[in-house]
Formats: structure tokens, C-alpha cells, sequence
């Protein structure tokens, strides 16, 4: 616990570099969350701008996560640090964010059929057929779920996709503890200061939204670099 403490100190620690950072999520956040507002609300061919708006935010997400390992590594950072990181790694994050959506998707499949075909079966029929899919469905959702570190190992090691995945159920079995408790905190952050306020007091004000930015801005930084401390702890051990 005491290690776990120290990276999460160290992770919101704010350095110059990392305030930078910042400022690039805090900005593009706030850009971002008011173009998909209007786009929703007065653009055609919503699905093509929703596309354009994915492919910008995976590019800056690319930047600053990169860039995030190479302040870690004592690099200074620069604008062309940060594009170099948003080109080299767009495609390889961009395709573990697909394959993450289409096993979920998959899933959520096979769930749906299975729960309209047992719906023609007696009660003790039907708790068994739940029962073999829950137990036959533990198995890849087991990996599944120790693969969602891939993303921080692929922007640690510069690695390809599968050796990310492949790395990542491997660190994640030693250190899924710690990674559930890093990703707890940074749900309950998000939940507490951003999504319940806004839903509970229904706020929309200008300043809610550079609030919002904030909060979102800063834990970002902070939880990732967190992961990404964690990695390089792990992985050195």
C-alpha cells in the first residue's frame, strides 16, 4: 500500500511539462464536449462528424499519453515530442480501442440470444443454459478484463498490439490489485466531482463546464501517469 501511495503522490505530481499536458487536455476537452454538443443538436451526417471528433481525440489522447512516458523518461517536452507521439501511436491505440468495442459488442450478442432463446424454456432449463454460458463466457472475460492494461504498456514500451496484450495479461495477473485500485479511485473521482454534480444540480453554466474541464483534465493526467508509474515499477521488478 505504501508503494501504491507513492505513485499515485508521484502521479499527481505537476511538474512544468506535465502542466502543459495539462492545458492541452483542459483545452481539448472543453472544445471537444461543446463541437459534439452541436453536432447533435444541429449537424447532418452526425455519424461522419462523430468520426472526425473520434479521430482528433484519439490523436491528442496519442500526444499526451506518449508524451506522459517521455517526461517520465526526464525528456523535455516539445510540440514536435508531442506530434511524434500523436502520429506513432494513433493507429496501434485506435485498433485496441476497436478490438476492446467489438468483444464487447460480442458479447453483449450473445448475451441478448441467449436471453430471448431461453425465454422458451422451463425455469430449471433455462437457469442451467445460463448458468454452462456464464461459466464458458468467465473465461475470455477474465482475459478480456486483463487485457485493458494494453494501452499503457503499448505507450511504455513502443510495443505492437498483440505484445501489448500479451504483456498486459501477463503484468496484470501480478499486479491486478493494484490496477483495480488506481481505476476504482479514478471512477469514484469522475463519479463524485463530475458526473454526479452535474446530474444531481442539472449544471450548464460556463463556469460549470471550465470546472468540469478541470477536474477532468486533472485526473486524467494524474491516474495515467499513475498506470504508467505502476508499469514501470512492475515491469522493472
Amino acid at each position: 500500500m505504501n508503494i501504491l501511495t507513492s505513485i499515485l503522490k508521484n502521479g499527481f505530481s505537476f511538474n512544468r511539462d506535465r502542466m502543459k499536458l495539462f492545458l492541452v487536455v483542459f483545452c481539448s476537452t472543453i472544445v471537444l464536449m461543446q463541437v459534439i454538443e452541436y453536432i447533435f443538436k444541429e449537424q447532418q451526417n452526425q455519424l461522419l462528424w462523430l468520426m472526425v471528433v473520434l479521430f482528433i481525440e484519439n490523436f491528442l489522447t496519442c500526444g499526451v499519453y506518449g508524451s506522459l512516458k517521455n517526461i517520465l523518461l526526464e525528456k523535455t517536452l516539445t510540440a514536435k515530442m508531442f506530434l511524434i507521439n500523436g502520429l506513432k501511436f494513433f493507429t496501434r491505440f485506435l485498433l485496441i480501442k476497436l478490438l476492446f468495442v467489438v468483444f464487447i459488442g460480442f458479447i453483449t450478442g450473445l448475451l441478448m440470444l441467449v436471453a430471448q432463446a431461453t425465454g422458451k424454456f422451463s425455469i430449471p432449463m433455462t437457469a442451467g443454459i445460463v448458468l454452462l454460458w456464464i461459466v464458458w463466457l468467465a473465461f475470455p472475460s477474465y482475459y478480456f478484463v486483463l487485457s485493458l492494461f494494453a494501452p499503457i504498456v503499448m505507450f511504455s514500451q513502443d510495443s505492437s498490439v498483440l505484445e501489448s496484450i500479451k504483456a498486459s495479461i501477463f503484468f496484470s495477473k501480478k499486479a491486478l490489485e493494484q490496477i483495480i485500485v488506481i481505476a476504482f479511485l479514478y471512477f469514484c473521482s469522475v463519479l463524485v466531482f463530475v458526473y454526479l454534480p452535474e446530474k444531481m444540480y442539472n449544471l450548464s453554466s460556463v463556469a460549470w463546464l471550465v470546472l468540469k474541464g478541470i477536474f477532468v483534465s486533472i485526473f486524467e493526467i494524474g491516474f495515467i501517469n499513475s498506470f504508467l508509474l505502476l508499469y514501470e515499477k512492475g515491469d522493472a521488478t
